[in-house]
């Protein structure tokens, strides 16, 4: 008896290893529902009532998921017929940016190194001159649809369509991205679940040997794709043959081609705010040394059609050149530092007509004056008009590339609250990016400091490098000002000026700040009767005393911090360094300035 014992305990020991070891799922509690695919891969919408409910068109045609390379898109797609389309939204987000729709205009766009392809929304032909088969595009309320064959004409990717079965929806399905991606086979006969669970709801079977695209690796489950657009978990112990697959898709950066200077670059902005300023040229740079690109602020948007204010003069262009000076003249929207300003950008961006015909201004201005180039200083778009503005920016370096004039675009410091400036789509089209590397303190901070410190900098260089991918374009803005920062303590009864600032250590205070030139900080510390100190965490030198019951503090622009500037430029080999603005400089600054350029 005890043997028969002894040998059954051994077979049963022996099988659960064997059940163990293959993978078998025999005691493993597992969810036998099946997940709505609908709303798994975002079809439905939670109503009023809290409801799932399905989302409806109001054209004919069946509404498809979007199967991303890692994920549902937030947007569907329509298949009409044989023919499906993407939400234009989905294709500037995932396939390319450079795809455009103006509902002013009735226009879908797209626009490369060379050219601007217009379609009219509902129509067959492109730039009223070459017929497709199809319906390139067609609105349904406020959401415009663009045919996956229109975008594939200019770029390429690839994609296949799923028509609905069953309970599953109709798919689209996207590859956009090149690179290397791991293949692996399906073992045997699998759920698909919506997490890495076997508690989790099951999205659809997978028959053995299917092929599936592995999304992401984590322990005991892996995230993976099959060809037709399901997406989900499998048990990694499920999948065998692991393999590299690459995919190569064709790119046209190549195309756009750059008007570059063969030397480095060292630009200074010209403040003008009327005519006769331009007189002040030779003035302004009478003391200055190894400056070869000057950038007079000549124009800003004057209505909502894309009409120019100017303080444009040939006669200045005429004497910077006789200097040896490039003039690459600035554009800016803001130039009446108003709400009308605002209305006139998004007008005249968000409509066609209206941005071609600045885009023209442009150009005439850029002939008529002889100008080397144009500076690009746009601070009044949201992400509400960010398209937009990138789609001036494509329109406008077609022109600039055919004329052979320098296209520059200053932009703010990279960071989370800029990232839809996206500076990498603006590097493809322009010539420079221009970063703006100051106010990191700023008139109506709250705390006082440094208008540019080192690290602060640095960091600004070394993340529009990561953007760009191109350190030889990127130029660093640098500040010829500082701000001398009056900290008073808040008194009772009193208001103080400036912004008011709760400190429960120190006492609450009142705090202001003045832009000062670099003459004026040392005029003001020299008074003072203090002599500067480095201050190590801004890599600046610094000056602090009382003047009544306040409290004085500058952070000083100087030969220092000046040459630490460009020592950055020379370690991250930039293009060059541009400097706001002149005639805020002292003369024996350039001293300082000349030996990186000579």
């Amino acid at each position: 008896m005890r043997k028969t014992i002894n040998k059954l305990f051994l077979i049963i020991t022996v099988i659960s290893a064997l059940l163990l070891t293959t993978g078998c799922d025999l005691f493993i509690k597992t969810n036998k529902g099946q997940v709505d695919q609908k709303w798994y891969m975002g079809l439905t919408y939670e109503d009023d009532n809290g409801n799932d409910t399905d989302y409806t068109i109001g054209t004919d045609g069946t509404i498809a998921a979007v199967a991303l390379e890692d994920g549902y898109g937030d947007e569907f797609g329509i298949i009409k017929g044989e023919e499906a389309y993407l939400n234009i939204n989905t294709i500037i987000k995932n396939i390319d940016k450079r795809f455009y729709v103006d509902t002013t205009n009735n226009l879908v766009m797209f626009t490369d190194a060379t050219k601007t392809y217009k379609t009219k929304i509902g129509g067959k032909t492109i730039n009223e001159t070459e017929n497709t088969d199809y319906v390139i595009s067609f609105m349904d309320g406020k959401n415009c649809y663009v045919n996956v064959k229109f975008v594939k004409k200019y770029v390429d990717f690839d994609y296949k369509v799923v028509k609905a079965e069953g309970k599953s929806p109709a798919r689209i399905v996207l590859k956009y991205t090149s690179g290397e991606k791991n293949q692996m086979t399906v073992k045997s006969n699998i759920e698909m679940r919506t997490k890495a669970d076997y508690q989790n709801l099951i999205v659809t079977t997978l028959k053995k040997n299917t092929k599936v695209t592995v999304l992401e690796e984590s322990g005991d489950w892996t995230k993976v794709g099959t060809d037709d657009g399901f997406m989900g978990y499998v048990p990694a112990k499920k999948l065998k043959d692991k393999e590299t697959k690459k995919t190569d898709f064709k790119s046209d950066a190549d195309t756009y081609t750059h008007v570059l200077m063969d030397k480095k670059i060292s630009l200074g902005w010209n403040a003008i705010t009327n005519l006769t300023a331009n007189g002040n040229l030779e003035t302004i740079i009478e003391h200055t040394k190894g400056l070869n690109v000057i950038s007079p602020t000549w124009y800003s948007l004057s209505d909502n059609k894309g009409n120019l204010r100017s303080y444009a003069s040939a006669t200045y262009v005429e004497k910077a050149h006789s200097k040896g000076l490039k003039v690459w003249a600035l554009v800016n929207d803001f130039g009446t530092q108003d709400k009308a300003s605002k209305e006139y950008t998004k007008k005249v961006l968000t409509d066609t007509t209206k941005r071609e015909n600045l885009v023209d201004n442009i150009m005439t201005n850029i002939k008529d004056y002889n100008l080397d180039g144009i500076n690009i200083d746009f601070e009044f778009i949201n992400k509400d008009i960010i398209n937009s503005y990138l789609q001036f920016l494509r329109e406008l370096s077609i022109e600039c590339r055919k004329a052979g004039k320098v296209l520059s675009i200053d932009n703010y410091v990279p960071s989370s609250g800029s990232e839809y400036y996206d500076i990498a789509h603006q590097s493809l089209v322009a010539d420079y990016i221009i970063i703006m590397s100051y106010d990191e303190h700023y008139a109506g901070s709250k705390e006082a400091g440094s208008v540019s410190s080192m690290t602060f900098t640095e960091k600004a260089v070394s993340d529009a490098i990561a953007l760009t991918g191109d350190a030889s374009r990127v130029i660093n803005g640098m500040p010829f000002y500082t701000r001398a920062w009056i900290t008073t303590p808040a008194t009772d009864g009193k208001k103080g000026e400036g912004v008011y600032v709760e400190d429960a250590t120190n006492g609450n205070y009142y705090l202001s700040s003045q832009a000062i030139t670099m003459d004026k900080a040392k005029e003001l510390y020299t008074n003072a009767k203090v002599k500067p100190t480095f201050d190590e965490t801004t890599g600046q030198n610094f000056v602090s005393y009382e003047k009544g019951d306040s409290t004085v503090s500058i952070w000083l622009e100087d030969a220092t911090s000046v040459k630490s500037r460009l020592d950055i430029m020379e370690k991250y080999k930039l293009a060059g360094a541009a400097y706001w603005r002149l005639g805020q400089e002292t003369d024996s600054i350039w001293d300082t300035i000349y030996p990186y350029f000579k």
